[in-house]
């Protein structure tokens, strides 16, 4: 389903805006003779609006009232004249936005910083390509209650169920859940990976560039892609995290001879060195030139994994996909979730103008793709799209097939 309307946040999320508040909040604090807080303090302190930061940068004993008024009128008068001194947009999220306007995406943007400042910023970083900016204000509760991203939504013309909600932190996936939306965490901002999914994130964003084709496809649904791979005979284990997944193929390959095929998936994994010490471990990555094409268990990933059940994979010397096909007594595909897409045509189209670029520019060979990142379908005698190979069932060679797919964004 493709998505028509954003809501984003603010700090953490749009912009980097946490050594300006570090500033602004020891100047308030140093004012009144209370000790500086540091970017980490002000880190974690962030994200329930400026008058909960500055409490909490108060020391316990002095928190009064009174206190905290005064050095929240301190920090907004600092803060006003110095709150685009160190503040920058995350790197690639200009690009993003303009996507999304090409795209005819609505946005907006809800903070819990007051109104004036976060305008101001969007303004100032942004302009156009915002529609509408929120910030504090009087009487209307602050997220994660969701009066006022519901307000908002309904100003930007949204419904529910077209709409990703875009935050860094557990309030605001909150704010997401309370209000009904679809909740994405972004993890280039001020909180964990494991704080968004508790906090009941959707799914996550690595970086900037990992939101568009969730604007353009939806969330991915793992239950639909199990379902059609396991139809197709396909075995399927999901693992929220890539220390699990890990801990499973390492117990699994114990004992056995094992080939692996070119794969970042793998090597950020941690293979071969996560192998038990009981594995015959085989990989040309490491012995140059020799192949292992006949073993218990040959290991690879996918440049395009469907939810209707199809594995994609291109490939230029071809002994990847061939050990896929033939050999192995047994085949298991690792992914990350970044690798599922809808449908056949649109893992295609992943393999096409995602993987086989990034690939391409990795191996340094002198093609289109590798310079702007698209499929020219090239004659290029460097090209590395030799072969692609659509698996829609298990081998008939084979004892087994199996995905292992990963929440986690792994390998191109």
């Amino acid at each position: 389903m493709k998505i028509t309307t954003a809501i984003f946040d603010l700090d953490g999320t749009l912009l980097n805006t946490l050594g300006d508040l570090r500033d602004s909040v020891t100047y308030a604090v140093e004012k009144h003779g209370f000790p500086p807080v540091s970017m980490e303090q002000t880190r974690i302190r962030i994200g329930n609006g400026v008058r909960k930061l500055v409490e909490r940068s108060i020391p316990e004993e002095s928190r009064t009232d009174e206190m905290i008024d005064t050095c929240l009128a301190d920090f907004r008068a600092f803060y006003g004249e110095h709150m685009m001194n160190r503040t920058h947009p995350y790197e690639g999220i200009v690009s993003v936005l303009e996507t999304l306007k090409e795209n005819g995406v609505t946005v907006g943007v809800l903070s819990n910083k007051y109104d004036s400042a976060a305008k101001a910023l969007i303004e100032h970083y942004f302009g156009n390509l915002v529609h509408i900016t929120y910030g504090e204000r009087p009487n209307i509760p602050r997220k994660p209650d969701p009066t006022s991203v519901l307000g908002l939504l309904d100003e930007l013309g949204g419904q529910k169920e077209t709409t990703l909600y875009i935050g860094d932190s557990a309030t605001d996936m909150q704010t997401a859940v309370n209000a009904g939306l679809t909740a994405i965490g972004v993890t280039w901002g001020f909180r964990s990976a494991e704080e968004l999914r508790a906090s009941g994130a959707d799914a996550l964003a690595y970086e900037p560039s990992d939101l568009l084709p969730l604007f353009a496809y939806g969330v991915p649904d793992v239950s639909k892609a199990e379902k059609a791979l396991t139809d197709y005979g396909f075995g399927f284990r999901y693992f929220e995290t890539k220390d699990e997944a890990v801990s499973y193929l390492r117990d699994t390959c114990a004992g056995k001879s094992v080939s692996m095929g070119g794969s970042m998936t793998m090597k950020q994994l941690g293979f071969p060195e996560n192998f038990a010490d009981s594995t015959d471990a085989h990989w040309h990555w490491i012995d140059k030139g020799v192949y292992c094409q006949m073993p218990d268990i040959y290991l690879s990933s996918a440049n395009g994994l469907s939810e209707t059940g199809e594995i994609v994979n291109i490939d230029g010397k071809c002994n990847r996909v061939a050990a896929t096909l033939f050999g192995p007594k047994r085949c298991i595909f690792v992914c990350g979730v970044n690798k599922l897409r809808p449908d056949l045509q649109s893992a295609i189209e992943r393999a096409r103008n995602i993987a086989a670029p990034l690939n391409a520019k990795r191996l340094n060979k002198k093609t289109p793709c590798a310079v702007d990142g698209r499929c020219h379908n090239c004659k290029s005698p460097e090209r590395i799209c030799r072969a692609m190979v659509i698996h829609m069932g298990v081998p008939s060679g084979f004892e087994s097939c199996e995905v292992v797919l990963i929440g986690e964004k792994l390998g191109f």
